[in-house]
């Protein structure tokens, strides 16, 4: 019998954990996971979907939002209660639990400063039913109390969309010394708006979306859509009505202070740019002007009116030559922040790809607006807004 030397024996450990490493190709597979809810897929980061000792992994509060549970958070504990359950994680203890029961296996546990939670843990103990399907790779969470396709169909859909989508055309550099241009869309979220973010998503550009508050409560889940796709909500008024909206400065701030709490509350986001119903002027009286001020606001109009919003459908081409003479005429003027006013309207979604094709055909960059480069647009010349 032969004898194992030390070096034999080093020789052997080092095999064995060369081929007991997974290959690039297969770690990278493995590494991709999805999460669906019913008969659509939900926004994750590329890295925010984590597997972990066999257990998929989501973040924990993101989740939470997507199945509309209530939220309550303090310096000590997190808790989410969804289908008469309630989910708790105590950041002294790291104590998870579950209607007060305490569970050690497979708990909610913090990884790089932000809460996971095990999907099946979450979806299960909500009152979902939780499968996975491994030809797409996805968790599907789902209830037979509301309607969605059956597996096998749900698979078909998704594997059509990520073969329509599988090479977005690609967006050439902007030419430098070239203005920024902002699409802001008004009066979402509705069923236009999911329309303009399929056609942003081929483009792989970003807009700005002005909703309206007393809308999104019908569209929450296309809200937190249009936020986790890297868009920037902004605010667009509760009601937008004239009589409501500027009935007197308290009314004004109100209106966008509530809206301003219900995006934060779906998305974890605190919008602080406004635009007012109608434009600023007249409207926006120097006491608005101040309250907005005060709140940490800033209000912004427009350099080009498409009049999207009295064009017809027919007509859409006109909405493509109304920006491209506004551009034109905001650039002769020396304007390097071209802010567009669009809206989310079926003419405007007819117009959409024509306008980005040009826009970057012409070499613009396309922007969403980002507070911490802010730049004041509005009719009333108010640098600090």
């Amino acid at each position: 019998m032969m004898k194992l030397t030390y070096p034999m024996l080093f020789l052997v450990v080092l095999v064995f954990i060369l081929f007991s490493l997974p290959t690039p190709s297969l770690a990278k597979e493995d590494s991709n996971r999805y999460i669906a809810l019913h008969d659509r897929l939900l926004a994750f980061e590329k890295e925010e979907v984590r597997l972990e000792n066999a257990q998929i992994l989501v973040p924990f509060e993101k989740m939470s939002r997507y199945l509309y549970a209530d939220i309550q958070k303090s310096d000590k504990q997190i808790t989410i209660t969804k289908n008469d359950t309630s989910i708790s994680y105590n950041f002294l203890t790291t104590e998870t639990t579950v209607n007060q029961v305490i569970i050690s296996d497979n708990a909610v546990q913090m990884i790089d400063d932000i809460l996971y939670i095990p999907v099946r843990l979450l979806g299960e103990s909500t009152d979902f039913k939780v499968d996975y399907l491994s030809d797409i790779l996805t968790v599907r969470l789902y209830t037979d109390r509301y309607p969605h396709l059956s597996h096998p169909q749900f698979i078909q859909q998704i594997k059509k969309k990520r073969n329509e989508t599988a090479s977005p055309k690609p967006t050439p550099p902007a030419e430098p010394g070239k203005p920024i241009v902002y699409l802001t869309f008004d009066d979402g979220p509705n069923r236009y708006t999911s329309e303009h973010l399929k056609i942003m998503r081929n483009y792989n550009v970003k807009g700005t979306f002005f909703f309206v508050g007393n809308q999104i409560s019908s569209f929450k889940s296309l809200t937190q859509q249009t936020y986790n796709e890297g868009h920037t909500l902004a605010l667009h008024s509760m009601t937008h009505d004239r009589k409501s909206v500027y009935a007197s400065a308290p009314a004004f701030i109100g209106e966008m202070k509530k809206e301003t709490e219900m995006i934060q509350s779906l998305t974890g986001f605190k919008p602080t740019l406004v635009r007012t119903p109608y434009g600023s002027k007249p409207y926006v009286t120097s006491a608005m002007r101040s309250l907005l001020k005060k709140e940490g606001y800033k209000m912004w109009d427009w350099d080009v009116d498409t009049l999207d919003w009295k064009i017809s459908e027919d007509n859409f081409q006109q909405i493509i030559t109304s920006v491209k003479k506004g551009v034109e005429e905001a650039i002769r003027a020396k304007d390097q922040h071209i802010v567009v006013l669009l809206h989310d309207r079926v003419q405007t979604t007819k117009a959409l790809p024509g306008i980005i094709a040009w826009l970057i055909e012409q070499g613009y960059s396309i922007q969403p607006y980002k507070s911490e480069l802010h730049v004041s647009q509005n009719f009333w010349h108010d640098n600090e807004l």
